[in-house]
Order: C-alpha cells, then structure tokens, then sequence
C-alpha cells in the first residue's frame, strides 16, 4: 500500500488489490440515481475480475470513507494506440454523502496520475445522464462528455434454444478475432484478444460460417427503485405477475449481460435468434447490452427484431461517455470524440 496524500486526519493510499474494507463498502453500495438505484449482489467476484486495477481509497484515522478503482487499458484507432485508464467503483460511504470527500479522493487521483502518466493517454467513465452529482464531481477535475449510450434490454418469457447456437470452439477463435476487430475497427474503447472467447462467447453458424457472434457476463442484482412513472409501476407490481416476474424479480434479478455484439450483414434477425438460445442456455429470461446511441450497430439492431417486453416498458434514460485527456492534441481528441465508443458489459455490471 501507498500513501499518495496525508493531512492529518486524512489520507488517500493506492494498492493494487482491494482489501476487505473496499470490498464490504462495495457490496453495501447502492448505485445509480435518485430514481433509479440498485446494488450489486455478485461484487467481491466482479471487483476480483477486474484487470490491471488500482483501488485509490480515502481513509480518516484508519477509518474508510471512500473509494474509486482505475483499470488499465490499451486500445486502437485510426492507427493510433492509446495508454487507457478506465475508472469505476466511485464509492463515499453512504453516511458521508454530500461532503467534500468525493471532491478530495478525485483531486488526489488526478494529481497522482498528473505525476505518473507520461505516454499519451485517455482517461474515461461512465455517468448517468440524470447524475447530476457526479456529473459536477468529475468536470470540476478535468472530464468531459464525448459520448452517449443507451440500454437495449431483451426478453422472452420462455427462451427456446437454437441447435445452431454454441459456445465458440478453440478453433474459430481466429477468424472470430478477425471479424469482432474489423467490425470495431472505428471505435474507441474497443480491444479483443484471444483470452476474450475463453468464457461465454457464443455464436451462431449456418453450414459452418459464423454469422452472429455475442459475448456474455452474467449478472445478479438488487433493484431498489427505477425511474418514472412506468419504473414505479413495474417494481411494484410486475413481480406479483406469475408470468412477468419471470422475466423481472428486484429482489432477484439475474440477467445475461451482453457485449461483443457481431452479425453478418442481412442476419439481423438471426442475431436475435442468438440471443434468445443464449438466454435459454444460461437459463435466463433477460439479457441487457449497452450501445452507442449514435452507432450504426445501435440504429439498426433497435429497429430489427423485437426486443421483447422489458424493452417497451422501461424508460429510455441515456448515460455518458466522460474522459480526460493527456498528451493528446486537439486534433486527436476530436477523432475520439467522434468516433462511436464501444461499452463493454463488465465495466458496467
């Protein structure tokens, strides 16, 4: 453990694992909004999957009041790589809300990575649109929107499987590697290697061509409350529905969480025939998957295939990209800023 900053009686450290007190202050966490929050059931497994990572915590005397986790990434565009820094697991202890404890663990990253960071690099998150604390929190240290993305949940009440639906074989993993890196090409955040397909990728084949492909982390949580009136409405009585509380139990719900998103040309509704065998495989009613709201991907599967009831009945509330910069000229952040980003499913579940 290091001491990045102390006075007394505070101190912000850096490790490179989270201890047990980040561990019990996230999974006592609840996220999102003021109208939409949940927690987390499956935490101490998600927070131990995370790659590359640095827990930066906020402690008074031994006492922790806050954390936020960085993970390291590398990513491609336009021929160019960049040094990436994702940052997730913003968390103050929820009876120290509203201070200036946020405010200090975030000023004491940006000056440690101010001192540390010398290649080019990008540093980003996610927000909620409606966040608007967060939102204050992380422009007053030097992030800026550059994207938006929306949630596109699928559902069946009674997923069948697809004979033509497996799990990726060893040996297709190359021409699969091939086809998910042309069909990313031209966003940012996007990087896949061979250890990509070694849990949960499924594809679907049509005389041994892959004509679909998707990438799944399955995901358990408590939802508190949702937005709006129809959030209301399908927490309070959605789950006394026999049928519908398959599809959606708060206190219970487990969901596939998709990424990884490919589909060849003219096959649109065969990759909602993917995802309904995946479904059906994990033994799962829902899948969620998050997409650039201005993407090509994003317009045409929407309006391809019917997404089923889930998707009708929530709210469509966007969130953002955020990102911060570093030894990268105008011009190259403008072509970050317009190029689409790719949401990958764990940073968000």
């Amino acid at each position: 453990m290091n001491i990045i900053f102390e006075q007394k009686p505070y101190r912000v450290t850096l490790q490179n694992k989270a201890d047990f007190d980040v561990v019990d202050l996230l999974k006592h966490t609840q996220w999102g909004t003021k109208e939409t929050v949940y927690q987390r059931k499956d935490s101490e497994k998600d927070i131990m999957r995370v790659p590359d990572p640095l827990f930066f915590s906020l402690e008074k005397q031994d006492e922790l009041i806050g954390t936020c986790c960085f993970s390291r990434r590398i990513f491609s565009i336009h021929g160019r790589t960049y040094d990436c820094w994702y940052g997730k697991y913003f968390s103050i202890d929820s009876k120290r809300q509203g201070g200036i404890f946020g405010h200090m663990i975030l000023k004491n990253i940006r000056m440690y990575f101010e001192k540390q960071t010398e290649m080019p690099t990008v540093f980003y998150a996610y927000v909620d649109a409606s966040n608007q604390r967060s939102h204050k929190l992380i422009t007053h240290i030097g992030f800026q929107q550059i994207r938006s993305f929306q949630t596109l949940t699928f559902s069946r009440l009674y997923p069948k499987k697809d004979k033509r639906v497996s799990l990726i074989n060893e040996e297709d993993t190359d021409e699969m590697l091939l086809l998910l890196n042309e069909a990313y090409k031209e966003y940012s955040f996007a990087r896949f290697d061979k250890q990509y397909f070694k849990t949960n990728y499924f594809v679907l084949k049509i005389e041994d061509e892959i004509i679909a492909g998707i990438h799944v982390t399955m995901a358990h949580w408590i939802i508190r409350s949702l937005s709006g009136i129809a959030g209301k409405l399908i927490i309070k009585l959605v789950p006394h529905i026999p049928i519908l509380s398959k599809l959606f139990n708060p206190k219970d719900f487990r969901f596939a969480a998709f990424d990884g998103i490919y589909y060849k040309a003219g096959f649109e509704k065969e990759f909602f025939i993917l995802m309904e065998s995946v479904c059906a495989s994990l033994n799962v009613c829902t899948g969620i998957t998050w997409l650039d709201s201005e993407s090509l991907l994003y317009t045409k599967l929407k309006s391809s295939g019917s997404w089923g009831i889930m998707e009708k009945i929530k709210d469509n509330i966007p969130a953002h990209v955020v990102a911060a910069f570093k030894n990268i000229s105008h011009e190259e952040q403008e072509r970050i800023h317009s190029a689409p980003a790719y949401i990958a499913a764990a940073d968000i579940i």
